[in-house]
């Protein structure tokens, strides 16, 4: 009796392919192999079986009678490996909380706080992926967003998570000779780091909307290295390559330890609101909720939700 672990998977996929496509070429465009790997696999198959699976007709094959009685249950036996790796993974999913978010925020802000959502998230290994369109988050497996859209679908649910300033910062070094650093105008005089709304971080004001907002005349607000992500940026402004701008929230830790400073500090006070976003009938919506309101507790700096009693 054969065992299992004795089944030729690949040379009864060949099969099962070649009987679809009645051709050994198009079996092999099917498998991403060569038409010779398939005719071999076939082949070895037959000699295992000692029994003639395909006759060739012309450019193409059809099966022997025998195939032919055999390939239903080949079709179904492959149909339900297929269901069972589905089954694992939706198993895998089942353990997992997944958070959609941009890579900047994430490894700058996220990061250093995961262990308190692991603390309310307990038998759940959290997984951090970039973000996907906010209405294909169940088709996604995502459990909750970091979002700044505006455009909410009805079957999510949205909660105001940080509302973030968004500053103009740089290295120490780059503005120890200006004797005006809290000045708006300070901008006119240093160079600009671009975060491109096209190669990653969407999220941000660019510096026409800053001069604008200032209302300062400039011609160069658009010169400058571009960056697709914050954090990318953010370490290109570290080493005194110009100023940045971008949430206080996303280098907060940069400008606490000194690596940047905040400049032109009486300059437009501009606004970036994100927000926390799962499906309202998910399969974790109420770890979903949970989370969110531990993350809304860490913005804050409150203490963790799991510090106190339920209704408490």
């Amino acid at each position: 009796m054969m065992k299992s672990r004795d089944l030729p998977l690949s040379a009864l996929r060949a099969l099962k392919s070649a009987a679809h496509t009645s051709s050994l070429t198009r079996a092999a465009e099917e498998l991403g192999v060569t038409p010779g790997a398939v005719s071999h696999q076939i082949r070895q198959l037959e000699e295992r079986l000692g029994i003639k699976l395909i006759r060739r007709v012309g450019n193409g094959i059809v099966l022997t009678r025998a195939a032919e009685r055999a390939l239903p249950d080949i079709t179904r036996g492959f149909d339900a490996l297929i269901s069972g790796m589905s089954r694992l993974r939706s198993e895998r999913r089942a353990e997992t909380f997944t958070i959609s978010v941009d890579t900047s925020f994430a490894s700058q802000w996220l990061a250093p706080h995961l262990n308190r959502l692991r603390v309310v998230l307990p038998n759940l290994d959290i997984r951090i992926v970039s973000p996907v369109p906010l209405d294909t988050l169940l088709e996604e497996a995502v459990d909750l967003a970091i979002s700044y859209s505006n455009e909410i679908p009805d079957t999510l649910v949205s909660q105001n998570f940080s509302s973030e300033q968004v500053i103009p910062s740089c290295a120490p070094s780059l503005i120890r000779q200006n004797k005006t650093p809290d000045q708006a105008e300070t901008l006119n005089t240093l160079p600009l780091l671009h975060i491109d709304p096209s190669m990653g971080d969407d999220v941000y004001p660019t510096w026409h909307d800053w001069f604008t907002a200032a209302g300062l005349q400039t011609k160069v607000h658009d010169q400058g290295s571009r960056f697709g992500l914050t954090v990318m940026a953010a370490q290109a402004a570290i080493t005194g390559e110009g100023v940045l701008l971008c949430s206080e929230i996303v280098i907060r830790n940069h400008l606490e330890q000194g690596d940047l400073v905040e400049v032109a500090q009486n300059g437009p006070n501009l606004m970036i609101q994100r927000r926390l976003i799962w499906p309202h009938q998910g399969p974790k919506a109420d770890h979903a909720a949970r989370a969110a309101a531990e993350l809304i507790s860490i913005a804050r700096g409150e203490e963790s939700i799991s510090d106190y009693e339920p209704g408490g």
